[in-house]
């Protein structure tokens, strides 16, 4: 019989769709402890090109597991960059599956279960996986985003990445505050701010006496914001800057799950549930519109990129990421690796001197009705203390589970959940004898070592290396505990600062994505998707125009016109849906 290897690579050939295999057999590995590993990408290819000569994963490669104490080969399946959806779409169409799937873009695991893809995995999880089972039990939030009711009985479908806590957003809203130092003055007092850095080879080291007008030291109201825009006005018009903005903004002008969207009182634009467990829809309302409102006063005074509607697709922190990296734009959404003094070239052009803050998602005070205003923001994609991991598919019936959930148990423990969340020690690294990966790259005495306080302290390398190094080091594809509170991770109170901004508020109310959907029948899901799906193209195409002034946000006729569209789609039938798991699964 043909191997999954030989059968991957030929249906890669035949389909066009680039997919790299490696695999790693280790001495005493048969074919029954030989399992095969689609992953949604790899590492930096600068570090090496198959993910199995990771050395983090060569480590685990080197233990023995099981019942018999088998060692394990792994062959991963990585598509090039580009081709991952495709690429997944065609190997579940194929019917050709791997005996594990990272399940970061598949259908939900009851979903894929009920399809015939994967196994019920609820024999293995409890006689293999002591720490699996242990964390799950630990907690209800977990506990209903890892198990799920068939025919009113528990059962594991597959296995969750579980955060030892709420882990910090990778991305958020940020802006030049250098240039509200330079540029503005204080809204009290009229006098000009006093500002820099304390130690110029510090990016972190900034302090300045900079005050909003809502009197806080950070942007808190939509009135700041636009208070902001107007100092980026003038940034922009004394360093001849003629070809930037103020704010960039996602192409169709909103996301459909929440983001700016979510400050205009608690709605999203589509569906979300109120403080009451209500799901509503949210494109209808008072809120949204009060939202296309702003945004069409922002298109209106210049602040907002006036070809926002011709940039990319990428929904968050790449959107004209060319002007964002030259220094161009006042304020945008971005990564942690640009705040503070990191985007700064020291080549004497418009990033010269730049420092970036965090900001937290405004709060509206001047837009729409009441209803509207002073409404903290509730509504919007945020992380959970579960995500993602891995299904096992069909394809790995017959051979050694024993050794498999062993194995994938391990990175629930103790020492497998640092290797997934950093890397190894000194010692582990000494052991791995065919990678050089972390003597040449600095990571000689490890990617961690303990301190005082007994957290693991991140090695300066990957603080300052951002998070290419960091993805190449750990074994962050493989399902596990992330470590979050047992982690120093060498921020500075300033960087961290920046971060808190970002989680100032939680999320409340979109459910989507949680256990409220992942335990939706197939039959209601498909229901619910093609709904979105429809609604939202139909706000994509037309929701530009409300900003950019082709039709009038303030004329009532305009607004019923859009009111009555979106109402022909029939969302309240996917509300209706939708409430049906919000009670049987509330996600909070």
């Amino acid at each position: 019989m043909k191997s999954n290897r030989f059968i991957a690579l030929t249906l890669c050939a035949a389909v066009g769709l680039p997919m790299a295999l490696s695999g790693c057999g280790e001495k005493g590995a048969g074919d029954d402890t030989t399992f095969s590993w689609w992953i949604y990408s790899g590492a930096d290819a600068s570090y090496y090109t198959e993910y199995v000569e990771n050395p983090a994963v060569q480590y685990t490669l080197g233990k023995t597991w099981g019942e018999d104490d088998k060692k394990i080969s792994l062959e991963f399946w990585q598509p090039a960059a580009g081709t991952a959806q495709d690429n997944y779409n065609t190997m579940i169409t194929s019917g050709d599956l791997p005996d594990i799937i990272d399940a970061v873009i598949s259908d939900n695991p009851l979903s894929m279960y009920e399809k015939g893809y994967t196994l019920d995995i609820t024999e293995y999880v409890e006689k293999y996986m002591p720490n699996y089972k242990a964390l799950v039990e630990s907690n209800e939030t977990i506990k209903k985003n890892a198990v799920y009711l068939i025919d009113g009985e528990e059962r594991y479908l597959g296995l969750a990445n579980i955060y030892e806590d709420y882990e910090p957003s990778f991305q958020g809203y940020m802006y030049r505050r250098d240039w509200i130092v330079k540029y503005g003055k204080n809204p009290e007092t009229g006098e000009a701010f006093t500002g820099g850095y304390t130690d110029s080879a510090n990016v972190d080291s900034w302090e300045d006496d900079v005050v909003f007008p809502s009197g806080s030291e950070d942007p808190l109201y939509i009135s700041d914001w636009e208070w902001m825009f107007e100092i980026f006005e003038t940034a922009l018009a004394e360093q001849g800057i003629d070809d930037s903005y103020c704010l960039s903004m996602y192409y169709p002008g909103f996301t459909w799950s929440g983001g700016l969207c979510s400050c205009f009182g608690e709605s999203l634009p589509v569906w979300y549930m109120d403080d009451e467990g209500i799901v509503k829809f949210g494109a209808v309302t008072d809120n949204f519109r009060a939202y296309l409102e702003c945004l069409n006063t922002w298109y209106e005074k210049g602040w907002l990129d006036q070809s926002f509607n011709e940039r990319t697709s990428d929904a968050f922190y790449a959107i004209d990421s060319t002007s964002v990296r030259q220094g161009k734009v006042g304020m945008w959404v971005g990564q942690q690796s640009e705040l503070g003094g990191r985007m700064d070239l020291n080549d004497g052009g418009l990033t010269e001197g730049i420092y970036v803050a965090g900001a937290s998602y405004p709060i509206n005070d001047l837009y729409g009705t009441d209803e509207c205003k002073y409404v903290e923001p509730r509504c919007f994609m945020a992380q959970s203390l579960t995500s993602g991991g891995v299904l096992i598919t069909k394809a790995a019936e017959g051979k050694d589970m024993s050794a498999l959930f062993s194995y994938l148990d391990y990175f629930y423990g103790e020492e497998g959940s640092i290797v997934k969340t950093l890397g190894l020690d000194a010692e582990q690294a000494s052991e791995v004898e065919n990678s050089t990966l972390y003597a040449d790259n600095n990571l000689s005495d490890g990617a961690y070592t303990i301190g005082e306080d007994g957290r693991y302290v991140k090695s300066d390398v990957l603080v300052n290396d951002g998070a290419g190094l960091l993805a190449a080091a750990s074994f962050e594809k493989a399902p596990g505990l992330q470590l979050i509170t047992s982690v120093d991770l060498g921020y500075t109170d300033s960087y961290q600062h920046h971060l808190d901004c970002w989680s100032k508020y939680p999320n409340k109310g979109f459910f989507q994505g949680t256990i409220t959907t992942n335990n939706m029948s197939e039959e209601d899901s498909k229901t619910c998707s093609e709904l979105l799906t429809k609604i939202v193209e139909f706000m994509t195409n037309n929701a530009v125009d409300y900003i950019k002034g082709t039709k009038d946000i303030t004329n009532d006729k305009d607004w019923k016109n859009w009111c009555t569209i979106i109402g022909k789609y029939n969302y309240q039938k996917a509300s209706d849906i939708f409430q049906k798991y919000v009670e049987l699964y509330p996600f909070i």
